[in-house]
């Protein structure tokens, strides 16, 4: 079937084509040997091109839907808009998979036992084992692009280099406490009451003159876009997007870790709030600046208004008044927990910010209210100069409340015993209370391995991840809500080595983990990996320059939404998948 679409400059033809003949893949011998093991097959069959019929619907509708509303007053169309009854068919109810409730992972996913393994060698000895219906098929190699590594089990590891201590001091030994409460009082708001901006007064304060996301743009669907790549590969069980404006989709800036007020909270509210939002880290060139954003998921038609926030380091000048520096880290993961952002930082050409630094939004101060602030100069140096507060345009900024290091100290990340690096977070809620992780981005490239091998005999380093347990839904917090002891120390309740080296994100769910692995942002399709400690990873298709992880609770189970950092508004994009389907 070929539908032709009409765009500004021509003509786009959509071709979705129905395969009717045979199974796909390697054969699977004995067949006459087990009429029982053929029927079995066939229902695997049956059930694929179902699903494919479901994704050729489905892409085709993300290919009209842009058009249709810019044509017409009418909606986008549902992903089963062929149904009598127009509905609009659940995330759970996708490619034939219905009714799945909050099960643990092993009755969620469905899948034949992975391949090599004693579990699938009992259950078809005759299979090949080369072929796992519920893993992405390898992709087509591409010139100049990195090779993608064989994943490798998780094994558990120490975690005696996961002992953190807290600091709200910074180097003058002012601590972060008092100095925000100075530069309240120093900021000079009007009115004279105002305390903080909620992040629901953020999103709503510059309407309409945005920026704006775009929901389901098609441009990340197109050849060449972050979801698919011309060689035909494409990352599939995708039910949402976003792409940036033009403006942010390139530039300065470049986006990392993603988290939202569904980890805020366990109603999917803004603590003390009522927004519904993402938020995003971004670093500035050489990492010497640092910002979130925050986007609203409440749209206006298919646009979603958002707003950045300026990271601000306060301290002492010398004649007085509290001024602040540019928050100079990689910011490469975050997690909103009740009222705080949680921030990872490995940054190398600023070690003294590495750990997880911890910012209240009860801090966020919006500089439009302040008297002595110019938030439209964007050429002076951010910080207090002359008695005039500077941004380089950012109307908001967020001061650092303090920092969670790790007490070992050396070369980060190169040895057994090690300061570990804080590449990325990402919040569990299936526990009890909840818990983060956070792990490494290793580079095996390098000529001195910066993260632990994945075992002792193993030639590539693949980076640890660590797990701690916040503090509960139902009482106050300090400190970020990262439980410590009496002692005032954060211990790691659990430590693994990662599937593969250049993880950028990393999550679980249930006690199956989810990885996502990008080593070139330009050339090739990144990884998601499905992990259980002990047993082979399961890969999947990511977007290109994939970054972190984040669980959306809105459905159960809930989907599982990341962020790229390519440059271009095909390429630079949130989304969200449903990793429950195999």
């Amino acid at each position: 079937m070929t539908v032709a679409c009409p765009l500004l400059d021509g003509v786009a033809t959509a071709t979705v084509g129905v395969d009717s003949g045979g199974p796909g893949g390697a054969s699977h011998g004995g067949g006459n040997k087990n009429a029982n093991k053929n029927k079995k097959r066939q229902r695997q069959y049956s059930h694929q091109k179902n699903a494919q019929r479901q994704h050729a619907l489905r892409d085709l509708t993300q290919i009209l839907a842009p058009f249709q509303k810019a044509g017409t007053d009418t909606r986008a169309l549902p992903y089963n808009w062929q149904a009598a009854d127009e509905k609009t068919a659940p995330w759970t109810g996708l490619n034939g998979v219905h009714g799945v409730d909050n099960k643990s992972w092993d009755k969620q996913v469905v899948r034949d036992p992975a391949p090599g393994t004693a579990a699938s060698a009992a259950a078809d000895p005759a299979a090949d084992p080369a072929v796992d219906p519920a893993a992405d098929p390898p992709a087509n190699p591409v010139v100049g692009a990195q090779p993608v590594p064989t994943p490798v089990p998780m094994r558990t590891t120490g975690t005696g280099d996961y002992t953190l201590t807290w600091d709200d001091r910074n180097a003058q030994g002012n601590t972060y406490g008092d100095l925000i409460q100075g530069l309240r009082q120093d900021l000079r708001f009007t009115p004279p009451g105002y305390s903080y901006t909620k992040v629901s007064e953020l999103l709503a304060g510059s309407l309409p003159g945005g920026p704006f996301a775009n929901r389901r743009c098609p441009a990340p669907m197109e050849d060449s876009g972050a979801l698919v790549t011309p060689q035909g590969e494409r990352v599939r069980n995708v039910v949402d997007w976003f792409c940036l404006a033009p403006e942010d989709a390139t530039g300065m800036w470049t986006p990392q870790g993603i988290s939202g007020t569904w980890d805020s909270t366990a109603q999917g509210t803004a603590y003390d709030d009522t927004a519904r939002a993402f938020v995003f880290t971004w670093h500035g060139p050489a990492n010497n600046s640092s910002r979130v954003t925050f986007l609203n998921e409440v749209g206006v038609g298919p646009f979603n208004h958002y707003q950045h926030v300026l990271l601000v380091n306060p301290f002492k000048d010398a004649s007085g008044p509290v001024s602040f520096d540019p928050m100079r880290i990689h910011a490469g993961g975050v997690v909103w927990y009740h009222q705080y952002l949680l921030i990872a930082d490995d940054n190398r050409e600023h070690p003294e910010n590495n750990g997880i630094l911890v910012f209240d939004l009860r801090d966020l101060f919006d500089l439009g209210l302040s008297a002595v602030s110019d938030i439209t100069n964007t050429g002076r140096p951010i910080g207090l100069h002359n008695g005039t507060y500077y941004s380089q345009g950012n109307r908001y900024v967020l001061p650092l409340r303090g920092i969670w290091r790790p007490q070992v100290t050396g070369v980060r990340c190169a040895s057994m015993s090690s300061p570990p690096c804080f590449g990325y977070l990402g919040l569990d809620r299936s526990t009890s209370p909840p818990s983060v992780l956070t792990g490494e981005w290793c580079d095996p490239r390098q000529p001195t391995p910066t993260c632990r091998p994945a075992s002792p005999q193993a030639a590539a380093p693949t980076g640890r991840v660590a797990r701690y347990r916040m503090a509960p839904d139902t009482s106050a917090c300090d400190r970020g809500c990262l439980a410590y002891g009496t002692d005032d120390r954060a211990r790691a309740t659990a430590a693994y080595t990662q599937p593969t080296p250049w993880t950028q994100g990393g999550i679980s769910w249930n006690g199956l983990y989810q990885f996502t692995m990008s080593n070139n942002k330009v050339a090739t399709l990144g990884r998601r990996y499905d992990a259980v400690p002990g047993q082979p990873p399961v890969p999947h298709f990511a977007a290109r320059g994939v970054q972190e992880l984040y669980w959306h609770r809105s459905t159960q189970p809930p989907i599982l939404w990341s962020i790229t950092e390519g440059e271009g508004v095909k390429n630079r994009v949130l989304y969200g998948v449903n990793p429950w389907i195999s």
